[in-house]
């Protein structure tokens, strides 16, 4: 049934509700999405300086030792051959490079080495100086302590005359001189490079690694997550293959990059604590959050001021549609009301008519003044919007005439009774006796005006009666 008086559309209502809560959960969705994909790129990116930082220490590395190389070629095509005689001349040569944490020496074809101070040891036993007088240049990481109790690299080359190799020309620097040259690159605060060897052993690292013998070591106690393994790590290493890893000391993030170096089976690796990206990515979750709730607090707001101009315009059309002293429909309203109304079918339009008239309304006015007479006019409305249903349509047709449209009514008796009513509770007002006159609606009638005037006659058919009760015009 339609309810005429009190018109409302819930579910008009929830269908904006459940588009606001469509846009909301977009907002947030796309937030996320948003959030995420930051939170990807920014991790991309980490990544990718990360590799690009280690890549300068690689290339600065294999320069560095292309250069040492280079030198000891020269050197090596240029220096008299080692005899232990003590008369060469090639200390002279070496002199820059003999300084604290690097010298230069020439070894003979026994394997003693001859330092430009005249000392000399036995290295024939060295695979690095084996594989020289094959006529192999190498780098190799020295004996522990062999470099005046000290752990160090050697570059060695074979001394050649003839065509023939006569001896090795080589460089030794400590690993705190490597090291040092691997600070010379610049990362982040809080980053540190090394170099291990594929089976994992440290070859140049950062104080405070010294305890460690390997770098899996060092690792196995760090917290892996979302299938980050040490395990996964060291396969790649093993085959000299690079790789990251992701793993989390006291809850700090870090990130470790390796790649192999080109020299021997060393692998380079730069390590990064990621506290720039996680501050980064916290200050971006902070305002995300706060947009999403912002946006979704303008956006409730908005809703609601929209809600509360269509409830003040509804309202202020419900008050033009009503009469403004009895509170029932105006005759213009009601005609658009009913017009539609008797469009439908079956149950769902108007099956009668009342037309009703306020008897000697003329003498109340008259007698009482028109203050009483506007009393009696408001009586009148409430008692009809007490004896009828929300469905059906009151009309002040005009002055102190009133038109009741019945919805959905069937047969005659009905109506009757409903006017029954109506007429009783005038009459247990005391000071209200009307006329009502009833007219039945044609299954397929929609002639608004015919309707009324069948209504209106059945109105005075009352009136000759004796006022006071209601009469039937059938059609």
């Amino acid at each position: 049934m339609i309810d005429h008086r009190d018109k409302n559309h819930p579910k008009w209502v929830m269908g904006v509700l459940g588009l606001m809560l469509a846009v909301i959960v977009g907002i947030w969705g796309l937030n996320l999405y948003y959030f995420k994909e930051v939170e990807t790129s920014l991790l991309n990116q980490t990544y990718r300086d990360l590799k690009q930082e280690n890549d300068k220490v690689l290339s600065y590395l294999q320069g560095l030792t292309e250069a040492k190389l280079e030198w000891l070629e020269l050197f090596a095509a240029y220096c008299d051959l080692p005899d232990g005689s003590g008369a060469e001349t090639w200390g002279e040569l070496a002199e820059d490079y003999n300084k604290k944490g690097s010298r230069v020496a020439l070894a003979d074809l026994n394997g003693t080495i001859y330092y430009g101070n005249h000392k000399s040891r036995n290295i024939s036993d060295h695979t690095y100086y084996q594989k020289v007088l094959e006529g192999k240049e190498n780098v190799s990481r020295l004996f522990p302590g062999e470099f005046e109790g000290q752990d160090g690299i050697v570059l060695a080359v074979p001394i050649i005359r003839e065509g023939q190799v006569k001896g090795a020309a080589l460089m030794e620097y400590t690993v705190t001189e490597l090291e040092s040259y691997l600070n010379n690159v610049r990362l982040s605060p809080y980053g540190m490079n090394l170099i291990f060897t594929q089976s994992g052993e440290l070859l140049a690292s950062n104080p405070g690694m010294d305890q460690y013998g390997t770098i899996f070591e060092q690792l196995k106690n760090m917290e892996y997550r979302d299938g980050q393994s040490l395990e996964k790590m060291r396969k790649l290493v093993e085959s000299g293959q690079a790789g990251y890893l992701v793993y989390y000391e006291n809850n700090n993030k870090r990130l470790l990059y390796f790649q192999p170096s080109g020299i021997e089976d060393w692998m380079v690796a730069s390590l990064v604590e990621i506290e720039g990206y996680e501050s980064m990515l916290h200050r971006i979750r902070e305002l995300t959050i706060g947009f999403i709730t912002s946006s979704t607090v303008m956006l409730v707001c908005a809703v609601l001021l929209i809600f509360c101009i269509l409830h003040w315009r509804q309202i202020e059309e419900k008050r033009v549609q009503k009469d403004y002293l009895t509170g029932v429909y105006t005759r213009e309203t009601a005609g658009r009301l009913v017009a539609q109304g008797l469009r439908g079918v079956g149950n769902n339009r108007f099956y009668a008519c009342m037309f009703l008239d306020i008897d000697d309304f003329k003498k109340i006015n008259d007698t009482f003044g028109h203050h009483k007479g506007d009393l009696v006019l408001i009586e009148v409305g409430q008692i009809l919007s007490a004896c009828t249903r929300h469905e059906d349509v009151i009309v002040r047709f005009g002055g102190d005439e009133f038109c009741i449209w019945l919805y959905g009514m069937r047969g005659r008796k009905q109506p009757e009774a409903i006017a029954g009513k109506i007429l009783s509770a005038f009459n247990v007002s005391g000071n209200i006796h009307a006329s009502i006159g009833i007219t039945l609606v044609g299954e397929h009638e929609t002639d608004y005006d015919a309707i009324l005037k069948r209504a209106d006659v059945a109105l005075y058919q009352a009136k000759r009666k004796g006022k006071n009760q209601y009469a039937v015009n059938f059609l």
